[in-house]
């Protein structure tokens, strides 16, 4: 089967909108020369549209025109190559999809393993931001829980009641081994978000899981998090102010 034909065999099977790189086309690595020639004759054809380089899709034709990649879409696609994990979604864009902001952000940011420039897909802005440590699909969840916890204060129009009611009740849905997963990852973050971690698990009941991020910790820090005392009774203890 010539490049071509196995470049259009992969396109219909790929549902509307969704990116395709060369990675998710089986051929050699010496054949990719080939397949950008195949891609770039199908996209003159109309039969796929190129997005940005090296990324195109298989359009969807409605009463409005062309309906590109959605915003998730492209996020799955950066996020991966292959069967290949390369990042996760942090930033103000997750912090929304959570509920914690209403605020509708410019641009996605994406945690990798390793740096790399601000880029655009489309009309959608990337802001690529090296994580501290090597990470699997399995810590996903949990790194995200620690990005809210360490950027808690530069979420805009949170509303503080409500977004320690979504975290306790994350927290309170985990398993006794995930919650050890997350306090031993929480070791790479700064103080102040082990500090805030340390009293919301203590204040749940994991009082070992808090008492390793206690050790962790400088005992003559304060952390300013602006956290009412009747929200985290126990901030005190933890040197939050």
């Amino acid at each position: 089967m010539s490049v071509m034909q196995q470049a259009i065999q992969r396109i219909e099977q790929a549902p509307p909108g969704q990116l395709l790189t060369y990675a998710d086309f089986q051929v050699e690595e010496g054949q990719f020369p080939a397949l950008a020639a195949a891609l770039s004759r199908l996209s003159r054809k109309g039969v796929i549209e190129r997005l940005a380089k090296g990324r195109y899709y298989k359009p969807k034709q409605t009463v409005f025109g062309k309906v590109k990649p959605s915003e998730q879409e492209i996020i799955r696609n950066l996020s991966s190559s292959g069967n290949k994990l390369r990042g996760y979604q942090s930033g103000i864009a997750l912090y929304n999809q959570l509920g914690l902001t209403t605020q509708i952000p410019q641009e996605i940011t994406l945690v990798t393993r390793k740096q790399r420039r601000i880029s655009s897909i489309g009309k959608t802005k990337i802001r690529y931001v090296q994580s501290p440590m090597d990470f699997q699909e399995s810590d996903i969840d949990k790194l995200q829980l620690l990005d809210v916890l360490r950027d808690f204060k530069k979420i805009p129009d949170r509303n503080n009641r409500k977004v320690f009611d979504i975290l306790t009740r994350y927290i309170k849905n985990l398993k006794n081994e995930d919650i050890e997963s997350l306090a031993q990852l929480a070791l790479n973050y700064n103080p102040a978000t082990r500090a805030l971690l340390g009293a919301l698990i203590e204040q749940i009941g994991y009082i070992d899981k808090a008492y390793k991020l206690r050790q962790s910790l400088n005992p003559l820090s304060r952390y300013k998090i602006n956290i009412p005392e009747k929200m985290l009774p126990n901030k005190k203890a933890w040197n939050i102010i």
